[in-house]
This record gives C-alpha cells, sequence and structure tokens, in this order.
C-alpha cells in the first residue's frame, strides 16, 4: 500500500504555530478556571440538552423582570449565555484544530511504520550475511521477544514484528 500523501508543514511554520498557540494560552490563563475532579462532582451544568432550556427560561425572564427577586438580573443571565456561546466558538475551534493535526499525525506515522516494516524486513534478511549487523539486531530481536507479534497470532503484513 502506498504511503499517506503529506506535505509536511515546514518547521518554520510549526514553531510558528506553536509560539502562536502558547501566546494565546497566555492570554486566556487570566480568564481560565481550573476544577478539580472533586470540585467538579455533583455540578448542575448546562450539559447537552439544557442549554435550551436557559434559553427559554433567559427570555421569560427579560420579557417578566417585575417576577423575580430584586438581586436577580435577567441581563446577567443573558450575559453568561453571550459568554458561553464565544467559548463555544473557541472550543469548536480548538476541536477542529486538534482533529486536523491528530489525522496528519496519524497518517504519518502509518508512514513511518511502513518504513520501519520494509527496513526491518530487509535488515532482518541482510543480518546472515553481516556479523555487525546480527549483533546490531540482537536490540530488535529482544524487543520483539517483549513486544512483537504474541505466539498463536499469525505474522501478516498488516501485523507488524517491531510495533
Amino acid at each position: 500500500m502506498n504511503e499517506y500523501p503529506i506535505n509536511m508543514i515546514p518547521a518554520k511554520i510549526i514553531e510558528e504555530a506553536g509560539q502562536l498557540l502558547t501566546n494565546l494560552r497566555n492570554q486566556l490563563r487570566p480568564y481560565s478556571i481550573g476544577l478539580s475532579n472533586v470540585n467538579k462532582t455533583g455540578l448542575r451544568t448546562m450539559a447537552q440538552g439544557r442549554e435550551g432550556y436557559a434559553r427559554l427560561i433567559s427570555q421569560i425572564a427579560s420579557a417578566h423582570p417585575n417576577s423575580l427577586m430584586r438581586e436577580q438580573d435577567p441581563g446577567r443571565l443573558e450575559q453568561a449565555l453571550g459568554y458561553d456561546a464565544d467559548l463555544e466558538k473557541i472550543r469548536q475551534s480548538a476541536m477542529a484544530l486538534d482533529e486536523m493535526v491528530t489525522e496528519t499525525q496519524l497518517a504519518n506515522s502509518v508512514n513511518i511504520m511502513r518504513q520501519v516494516d520494509a527496513f526491518a524486513e530487509a535488515l532482518q534478511l541482510s543480518r546472515k550475511g553481516s556479523e555487525a549487523l546480527d549483533n546490531a539486531m540482537g536490540e530488535i530481536d529482544e524487543w520483539n521477544k517483549r513486544f512483537g507479534v504474541k505466539t498463536g497470532e499469525e505474522k501478516t503484513a498488516e501485523t507488524p514484528t517491531v510495533e
């Protein structure tokens, strides 16, 4: 099977992207909140299905402010809902970037292992004629004993010896 076509990102762009993301994290950090797992336990959040409910309550409260307690301001709820929508834009963009990088890294990883398998096969065949290569391949033999194909598994082109 052919390699996945990968148009490698130039090192300069990778470096710049890393710096941009670091700068963005640093800009957002003063406004972020980190909750521990203990803090998260039992919280009632605007999880899936509740956003519509929250927006409907906000609209009704804004239309009937005199029915609320004096300290309840429907504008604060509207502001919080707007902020949530803004945060969701950032989250969706970050998820799209994560997916793009993850899929590219996965394809590159497949290409790497295809090359590794081909190299390993060639080296295994060539080791019979070279004591130095045979000694060098000893570490690969140990690796295969520990992590390679398990007993009873059939070795195929899709089941690499070296993982």
